[in-house]
C-alpha cells in the first residue's frame, strides 16, 4: 500500500535533482523594481551580464518600478520558483510591509536569498556655512535651537529618511523632516540651504564634498568609507549610545521561496563570482558601492535583522505611505 507513495516521493526527488542539474536550460529574468538609472540598476546590470558569461545563459534586466518596489517585487515573489526569475532587492523590501497598507509581499517568507551583492554607507552632510564641523556640534546647535533645523530626505521611507529619524532618537535632537522627490533634488536643497542636513548616499554628495560646498561629518557605517578616510563613524563621533550605530545602503539578489537548494547554489556561484571580479568591483567603488557578498543563510540574517530594526523605527515614529 505504502509502495506507490515512495515512488511518488522517489520520482519527485529525481524530477527535481535533474532539473536542478540542467539548470540553467534558458534566459533567465532580473527584475530591477525600479526604474532605470538609479543605484538597483547601476548595480544590477554589469553583474547580470557576467552571471550571463558564467551561466552561458542571457540574464535579462527588467525594470518594473512602481509603488515604491513592490509592483517589482510581487513579481518575482509570485513567480514560479525554478530559478529563472530573480529580484534585485534593498532596504526599501525590508521597510515597504511597514510603511505601506499592503506591500503585497513577505519579505522573510517569499523569497530563498542568494546572495548580498554590494552595500554603501550614508554620508552625514551639513552645508559649508552651518557652523558645526563634527557630528556633536551638530547635535549641540540642534539642542540649542529644538525643532529649528531641518533634514532633506529622498522621499517617506527612503533609507535617508529613516536613518535620519533612528539618529535623531538615539542623539535626543528634533529635526523637522522635508522630503523631497529623489537624491538629486535633496541635494540640491542643501547646496541651495534649504534644508541643514542630509543624510545621503556617496554617489549623491561625494562631488559637492569634494567641491567643498558640503562638509561631512560621519558616515553611518560599522567601518569608514574609504573615500573619506578621515570621517569617523557615527559610532566614533563620542555621542552616547552610539557605539552600535550602523546603517548601510544595501542591494541582494533573492529568488522565489522554495526554489530548489542546488539552484540557488548555482545561482550564488554566479552572483559572488561576478562580484569578486575585479573590474567590476573597481566600478563600483568608484561610485560609492562597496561589493559584498555573502553565504545564503548570513543573507537570511541580516534580512531579519533588518526588518526588525525597520519596523521598531516605523512604528516608533508611526510613518505610513497613503
Amino acid at each position: 500500500m505504502l509502495r506507490p507513495f515512495f515512488m511518488t516521493v522517489a520520482l519527485t526527488v529525481l524530477a527535481a535533482t535533474a532539473g536542478a542539474q540542467s539548470f540553467p536550460s534558458q534566459a533567465i529574468r532580473l527584475v530591477i523594481p525600479y526604474a532605470p538609472g538609479g543605484g538597483s540598476d547601476i548595480l544590477a546590470r554589469p553583474v547580470g551580464a557576467d552571471m550571463a558569461l558564467r551561466l552561458k545563459q542571457p540574464v535579462v534586466i527588467d525594470n518594473k518600478g512602481g509603488a515604491g518596489g513592490n509592483i517589482g517585487t510581487q513579481l518575482v515573489a509570485r513567480a514560479a520558483p525554478d530559478g529563472y526569475n530573480l529580484l534585485v532587492a534593498n532596504n526599501s523590501q525590508a521597510v515597504n510591509p511597514f510603511i505601506y497598507k499592503n506591500a503585497g509581499y513577505d519579505l522573510a517568507n517569499d523569497f530563498a536569498p542568494v546572495t548580498l551583492l554590494g552595500t554603501s554607507p550614508v554620508i552625514v552632510v551639513v552645508h559649508k556655512s552651518l557652523p558645526a564641523n563634527t557630528l556633536s556640534e551638530f547635535v549641540a546647535l540642534a539642542k540649542k535651537t529644538p525643532a529649528k533645523l531641518n533634514f532633506g530626505s529622498p522621499g517617506v521611507g527612503t533609507p535617508g529618511h529613516l536613518a535620519t529619524l533612528l539618529f535623531n532618537k538615539q542623539a535626543g535632537i528634533e529635526l523637522v523632516h522635508i522630503a523631497y522627490k529623489g537624491s538629486g533634488p535633496t541635494t540640491m536643497a542643501l547646496l541651495q540651504k534649504e534644508v541643514d542636513v542630509f543624510f545621503g548616499t556617496p554617489a549623491a554628495v561625494e562631488p559637492y564634498i569634494r567641491s567643498g560646498d558640503f562638509k561631512p561629518l560621519a558616515v553611518t557605517s560599522k567601518a569608514r568609507f574609504a573615500a573619506f578616510p578621515t570621517v569617523p563613524t557615527i559610532a566614533q563621533s563620542g555621542l552616547p549610545g552610539m557605539s552600535d550605530f550602523n546603517i548601510e545602503i544595501w542591494w541582494g539578489l533573492l529568488a522565489p521561496s522554495k526554489t530548489e537548494p542546488a539552484v540557488l547554489d548555482k545561482l550564488h556561484e554566479a552572483a559572488t563570482a561576478a562580484v569578486r571580479d575585479p573590474a567590476l568591483s573597481a566600478r563600483w567603488l568608484a561610485q560609492g558601492m562597496v561589493p559584498t557578498t555573502t553565504t545564503r543563510a548570513e543573507f537570511q540574517a541580516l534580512i531579519k535583522a533588518e526588518l526588525a530594526k525597520w519596523e521598531r523605527v516605523v512604528k516608533d515614529n508611526n510613518i505610513t505611505v497613503e
